[in-house]
């Protein structure tokens, strides 16, 4: 786990740009192998039957897309290329896996400080797996990171350098004691948003790395003893910078503790101990939380909240908790909840169409918004039914349909001067897609229907769900949008799961499964004719050994049933122990000795009576004691 520090005064002294450096709450796991390319021109590991090299070669063209280059390393003319290779050399006849990395050089320029390392990752892999990370230029970022590796079914895949990428390099320890290590990495959502850099905590993110796919484990029951032990030395840290800009170890503590399941708790650790005052540098609005530019948002929208407001919006908008959660436990912060609650069109609302009041009549009303993603569900349905060769058919046809509804309901048209939206702009829009959707769901069937059904907010459940089990790359934004991505993903985890039909949408039952909950009773409660014909009913030639019920429901033992049978049992335990008790009330010397006759011999009978004449005969305490007073 990650945690933020100040730097040090010298640095300050110096007049170095304020900020903080990145430590872990403990020693990372160390990779099996491990190289940097630092002044080398190659460098080459080997270990549990995977050989990897890395190269710089001269390219004499570097716009070709890399594996590790962000934007502003990518290299319009010729350059120094790092390249990776892979093999497999339990299996010589399998092809090498060869991918450039990025443009690489030395003066930090562009990227630099490249390593290599060979890890563990992956339980059910013989082979380990490649780690590749670069650091970019800037004062906080970045550390851009991808993992390599062997799927099961004998090709190479590599992570998305988007899904690992943050401030420093990830952290890797065996979570789940399995043997391999799991990937942990910082929520960098965190930073500034409600302290300076040097005050802010990023919540830990963990993976699981299974066959080419980061599976995200944070919220799972294995990963909170290790999330517990971060909090508290996080806690410690904070404490010993004297509880400074409090507002960014607090929005740390409740996520950790939302992750692990304990968000009132957390908040309830908040609420006396936040900074009350609003500092618009680092607080968020509800035009912030909503997503939307400061040009559409009111004065009252854009004005800045007090942090528990702002703080319940900002972990619904980022998953940690859900609406219902934040306005149980915060019903004060309902405006900023619903703001960051919104629904979203299908497309970017960064920077909606100039001239189109359609356009930002659904980035503005999550109403509205709602309506069309539930019409986009028919659609894409449509859309993986006709296959790519009607895609373009059925395109037309739509924006046709839908420009009818626009039409109708008086909405203006796009690119005219005048976008003024009729008063009934929003209700009739809803009607009118909802009466789209029923038209076109009549040429669905099967599961594709059932999946064109389905609530958005569960589609978009659905794709979360995805995107935690690795089917869909960490860090996807879950729309409720089900493209060719999500097909894709839908497709892959069918056939993982042995569902019986591989055919990329999700019917009720199939959703039932990914959501973790079963799809009707009879899936997981036995008939009770199948009970009856599977459980055996008791040996003759055995009796029981227990109490058990009679047929008609009386408790019975031996043939004697309710407090008779109580009194017969405890009788029988008084009478055997008559023996030892009459040493007690004797006082014997050797009342020990009398005990283990009658515990271990009483039953024989012949030891019982042994036990009896022991308790009577054996000398007394005080006529041994008055005999040794007597010398």
């Amino acid at each position: 786990m990650k945690r933020l520090i100040k730097k040090s005064l010298l640095a300050m002294v110096c007049g170095l740009s304020a900020g903080a450096v990145t430590a872990q709450a403990r020693e990372s796991a160390p990779p099996l192998a491990h190289a940097a390319i630092d002044e080398h021109e190659h460098i080459a590991l080997s270990n549990g039957g995977l050989d990897a090299s890395v190269d710089l070669v001269e390219k004499p063209d570097c716009s070709a897309p890399t594996l590790l280059s962000g934007n502003d390393a990518l290299v319009s003319g010729a350059c120094r290329m790092a390249v990776l290779t892979l093999k497999d050399s339990t299996h010589p006849d399998r092809p090498a896996f060869t991918t450039l990395l990025t443009p690489y050089s030395r003066d930090g320029s562009d990227v630099r400080d490249l390593q290599l390392d060979l890890r563990h990752l992956d339980a059910a892999s013989p082979l380990p797996q490649a780690v590749v990370s670069v650091y970019t230029g800037g004062a906080h970022c970045c550390a851009l990171t991808s993992v390599v590796g062997m799927t099961k079914n004998g090709t190479w895949s590599a992570t998305r350098t988007s899904e690992l990428s943050g401030e420093d390099r990830p952290f890797f320890a065996d979570i789940d004691k399995d043997g391999a290590q799991e990937i942990v990495i910082g929520d960098s959502s965190f930073l500034y948003t409600f302290a300076s850099h040097a005050g802010s905590y990023t919540p830990a993110i963990i993976y699981r790395y299974t066959d080419g796919r980061l599976a995200d484990i944070t919220t799972d029951s294995v990963s909170r003893p290790y999330l517990e032990q971060s909090l508290k030395e996080n806690e410690g840290f904070w404490v010993q910078q004297n509880r400074s800009e409090p507002n960014g170890f607090l929005a740390y503590y409740v996520a950790t503790k939302a992750n692990m399941g304990q968000f009132q708790a957390g908040w309830s650790y908040m609420l006396p101990r936040y900074d009350h005052e609003i500092d618009a540098a680092f607080s968020l609005s509800r035009c912030a939380l909503g997503g939307r530019l400061e040009a559409e948002c009111t004065a009252d929208e854009q004005a800045p909240l007090p942090f528990p407001q702002a703080l319940a919006g900002f972990l619904v908008a980022g998953n940690y908790i859900t609406s219902e959660q934040a306005l149980a436990t915060a019903p004060e912060a309902e405006a900023a909840i619903r703001a960051a609650d919104h629904y979203s069109p299908d497309f970017s609302c960064r920077t909606p169409p100039q001239k189109n009041g359609v356009a930002i009549m659904l980035c503005e009303n999550s109403q509205a918004a709602e309506h069309e993603l539930q019409f986009d569900q028919v659609y894409y349905a449509l859309r993986q039914l006709v296959g790519p060769a009607g895609w373009r058919a059925l395109k037309q046809e739509i924006i046709l349909a839908e420009n009818t509804v626009d039409q109708q309901c008086g909405l203006p048209v796009p690119g005219e001067a005048d976008q003024t939206l009729p008063s009934n702009a929003i209700s009739c829009y809803a009607t009118g897609m909802d009466a789209l959707s029923e038209q076109y769901r009549k040429k669905l069937s099967g599961p594709a229907l059932e999946e064109s059904k389905r609530p958005i907010d569960q589609h978009i459940a659905l794709q979360r769900r995805l995107i935690k089990l690795g089917y869909l790359p960490a860090g996807s934004t879950a729309d409720g949008v089900y493209g060719e991505s999500t097909r894709t993903a839908i497709a892959a985890w069918q056939r993982d799961t042995g569902r019986p039909d591989v055919s990329s949408f999700l019917s009720d039952a199939d959703a039932a499964v990914l959501l973790g909950t079963p799809a009707t009773v009879a899936e997981t409660t036995r008939p009770a004719e199948a009970v009856s014909q599977k459980t055996a009913p008791p040996s003759p030639e055995v009796a029981p050994s227990a109490p058990v019920q009679s047929a008609k429901g009386t408790f019975q033992l031996f043939g004697l049933s309710g407090i008779t049978a109580l009194l017969a049992i405890a009788a029988g335990i008084a009478l055997y122990f008559v023996p030892f008790v009459i040493a007690c009330i004797r006082d014997t010397v050797r009342k020990p000795a009398v005990f283990v006759v009658n515990l271990f011999f009483g039953w024989t009978g012949l030891g019982w009576i042994t036990a009896l004449v022991m308790a009577l005969t054996f000398i007394r305490m005080n006529t041994e004691y008055s005999a040794r007073n007597q010398h």
